[in-house]
């Protein structure tokens, strides 16, 4: 099933460095030296617009009517930062083969990579740009859009790289499992092209932000980060159970004795949080999840929140062990007794390029990817074969 949505593996080195020669051009090569982005202009935001469904009854939501449309002004995208999967073949091939395009068909797209994978490719593809070390303001400052080519941590990533608003994102599926990936590497010259052109279609998935206090409620220097998926406390390598209180907007909703306790997105429902026993949530419902970790209690079932909530996790005073903060599985440091962390909706959603048909899309992935309601005396087919989809949509 996933193996089909993988680069195939013709595209060797020296072919690689046979194209780049080839569509090399004196306008983006200096003759000595690195090209990095300090020559890019910063750029123009892009109007992101709500779509309008043609549905004739606008009494109830449409699922049109969620969903964004990106428009570049007139002009085309001046820079486009590609992140890919660490260590994987298929995964450098399709990177030097979407490079290369790019600088064919629209040369005046600076193309920009991570440093490390630009240390990798700059022999190969000398018109890629570089962030320089230590600027990390870069790629707020010139990244129109975002093409990530692995599985969904790849995609996670992106959003470490941008203290607010994260570009579009258009995420191509070569990784493990690519939940969140609705696109297949082999289209990308159709897909990018709607991106380039503006008549994409964008899915805002919700974040959240979380801020860390001491006990006397003072905020820690790493306050104020947006997460993807889900903000965490867990116990983490202690022996002893965690004692947590639950707060929602101000108020006591329960102190769990466990492992620790989530606070996730609609996003992360398929993560952490859906492991751990959560629902499964549709991403354009606008809410937050509450979901314990291997509580010491049988009742202590998962919760949906309205997304306006204020969800604190402060560590027990009494609490035999302590706790690790978590966020996007990233170790954020311990948590000592009365220390607490706040999560609330971040303002800053990720804007990802995605299928028209949202709900067909979600219905497949869910069926085909995790498997949604497989029993066991059907190993290979559902009790109703003419319902089970056959193929992701390309």
């Amino acid at each position: 099933m996933l193996g089909s949505r993988l680069w195939p593996r013709v595209f060797c080195t020296a072919a690689n460095a046979r194209l780049a020669r080839q569509f090399t051009t004196t306008r983006s090569i200096r003759t000595s030296g690195i090209l990095t982005t300090l020559d890019i202009p910063t750029k123009a935001a892009p109007i992101i617009t709500r779509r309008l469904s043609q549905a004739d009854d606008h009494s109830v939501d449409h699922e049109a009517d969620q969903q964004f449309s990106l428009n570049w002004r007139g002009a085309t995208p001046q820079t486009v930062l590609i992140i890919k999967k660490a260590n994987d073949t298929n995964v450098d091939s399709a990177l030097a083969r979407i490079s290369q395009w790019l600088h064919t068909e629209y040369p005046q797209i600076n193309i920009v990579l991570e440093p490390p994978v630009f240390d990798q490719f700059h022999s190969t593809l000398p018109f890629v740009h570089k962030i320089p070390n230590g600027m990390h303001t870069e790629y707020s400052r010139i990244i129109d859009f975002v093409v990530t080519l692995g599985g969904d941590g790849t995609f996670l990533h992106v959003s470490s790289l941008f203290e607010k608003q994260v570009p579009p994102i258009i995420p191509f599926s070569m990784g493990t499992l690519g939940f969140l990936l609705p696109f297949n590497v082999r289209d990308f010259q159709l897909q990018m092209r709607r991106v380039i052109e503006g008549s994409a279609t964008l899915l805002p998935r919700m974040r959240l932000m979380y801020s860390r206090f001491k006990a006397d409620g003072t905020l820690d220097k790493s306050g104020g980060v947006n997460v993807t998926n889900e903000a965490c406390i867990h116990r983490g390598t202690y022996p002893h159970l965690t004692t947590i209180s639950c707060f929602l907007n101000n108020h006591l909703l329960t102190t769990s004795v466990g492992d620790g306790i989530i606070v996730g997105t609609p996003t992360g429902s398929t993560a952490y949080s859906l492991s751990a026993g959560g629902p499964i949530v549709h991403p354009l419902v606008s809410s937050m999840i509450v979901s314990p970790v291997c509580p010491r209690s049988l009742s202590f079932r998962p919760l949906i929140l309205p997304s306006s909530s204020v969800v604190k996790l402060q560590v027990h005073k009494k609490s035999r062990g302590r706790a690790t903060a978590y966020m996007d599985g990233r170790d954020c440091g311990e948590l000592l007794q009365g220390e607490y962390i706040e999560v609330r909706k971040s303002p800053y959603p990720l804007m990802c390029v995605n299928r028209s048909d949202l709900a067909a899309g979600w219905a497949l992935d869910i069926n085909q990817l995790l498997q949604f309601n497989r029993t066991f005396s059907y190993p290979h087919d559902t009790p109703f074969s003419d319902d089970d989809p056959n193929s992701r949509e390309e």
